[in-house]
């Protein structure tokens, strides 16, 4: 009998707890959810976000990209984080031509690279990087994940984390949302 009420109570133990993704682990994201989330779409149809139903949410597009920007404006910049996510038109290769221009537009922008790393996003390759630097007077940490979708089009999402409190819990928080973004092309 002790066996089964063993094993039961395993078995709900393992179904609570969330998965925790590669990101999340590089981190040390815990699994809390974000609730009262809404569904946009981008102009293009490309991809789909879930995103919490209180933010300011803006639409762009042109002829070679579609991108939803969103933040929480009810709380201050240092308490919260800006989302931006494309879908582009374009080639994308993680080659050495790629690092270097990604490092000469850091040093360019005055920022340090702080991680970096390649690992599969929705089953697609995909390179992240962590910076940090100051931005309008603001200490800010900028969290970047670019994804090759196919050999003509790519994603790219970034949030910009401004202060320095809470830092890996926001980054956490835009890692959570930017890992329920559904590709649909």
């Amino acid at each position: 009998m002790k066996k089964t009420v063993l094993i039961v109570l395993l078995y709900l133990i393992a179904l609570s707890c969330k998965h925790q993704s590669e990101l999340g682990k590089e981190f040390a994201c815990d699994t809390s959810e974000i609730k009262n989330l809404s569904e946009y779409f981008d102009f293009k149809k490309n991809f789909k976000i879930h995103i919490p139903s209180s933010w300011k949410t803006e639409l762009y597009y042109d002829d070679f990209q579609s991108e939803i920007f969103t933040a929480d404006t009810t709380k201050q910049l240092s308490e919260t984080f800006i989302l931006d996510a494309a879908f582009n038109f374009g080639e994308l290769n993680f080659d050495l031509e790629f690092h270097q221009k990604t490092d000469s537009i850091l040093t360019v922008s005055n920022l340090k690279k702080i991680k970096e790393g390649t690992l599969k996003f929705k089953s697609k390759p995909a390179f992240w990087y962590l910076v940090k630097g100051t931005k309008n007077g603001f200490e800010y940490h900028q969290f970047n994940i670019l994804v090759k979708n196919t050999s003509t089009t790519y994603f790219t999402a970034n949030s910009e984390i401004y202060g320095t409190e809470n830092v890996n819990k926001r980054i956490c928080e835009s890692i959570s949302l930017m890992e329920k973004i559904e590709f649909l092309q």
